[in-house]
């Protein structure tokens, strides 16, 4: 072999290692790229960082009142800055935020309450009360307060904000509202809180007969309660 062919296959033989060196750096950069192991690796911002900010939207708010809010706020940002999976945290922050009229802001936070525990109750329940009565969503609170019902379907009081929700916020399906309060009655039947305003329903529709059945129950269970005596009182001189 000549000089001349001897320094070809030298040349060759590095351009080889050289070009499998870069690879091998490049494989090597790779992985622990993937492996967040680079220290001049950006992370991404948690999904949640993007609720910990707080407005007051709220203008008739004193400024003591919207001090308060703030420092409130600051607080419960600590906490779940330290801590991300406070449940409870999360849905004092979406009670501040609604206080201070960020209605939208609320409703995100209570919404990733309800992702983060989707078998709890009470960010539904809010949401529920939210979009029926800040938002003017009903078709949603609807949604919200039936999903609070299935997670805790011993709590009565989501019962009586889907019927009200029915009676007051839902045109043209006002009649659930008895529907709904009748199974409440149901499942709850020595409540006085449900079969109050049934009565009281009754009493209003100039159902005569129903008032009477539903004020003898309550009373029955209240035995002090003055005022649905003297309704029942009018209701029988009818």
């Amino acid at each position: 072999m000549n000089i001349d062919n001897l320094k070809l296959k030298l040349m060759s033989q590095k351009i080889i290692v050289a070009v499998i060196t870069v690879l091998l750096v490049l494989a090597g950069g790779w992985y622990l790229y993937k492996s967040n192991r680079l220290s001049f690796h950006l992370k991404e911002t948690p999904a949640w960082e993007k609720f910990l900010v707080f407005k007051i939207k709220n203008q008739n708010l004193s400024s003591e009142t919207a001090g308060l809010f703030r420092t409130r706020f600051e607080e419960t940002k600590k906490r779940l800055e330290a801590n991300p999976d406070s449940f409870n945290d999360w849905l004092y922050l979406g009670v501040l935020k609604k206080g201070a009229g960020d209605y939208e802001g609320a409703r995100d936070v209570w919404l990733y309450g309800a992702q983060i525990r989707p078998k709890s109750s009470t960010p539904f329940g809010n949401l529920g009360d939210l979009y029926a009565y800040f938002l003017n969503e009903p078709a949603k609170a609807e949604e919200a307060l039936k999903k609070a019902i299935a997670n805790d379907p011993n709590d009565y009081n989501f019962l009586l904000s889907l019927a009200d929700l029915y009676r007051y916020k839902m045109p043209g399906r006002e009649a659930l509202y008895e529907q709904t309060l009748l199974e409440a009655v149901q499942k709850f039947p020595d409540n006085p809180n449900i079969i109050g305003p049934l009565a009281s329903y009754y009493r209003q529709t100039n159902q005569v007969q129903k008032a009477i059945e539903y004020y003898e129950k309550l009373i029955k269970l209240v035995p002090t309660n003055e005022t649905a005596k003297q309704d029942l009182a009018e209701l029988r001189n009818k």
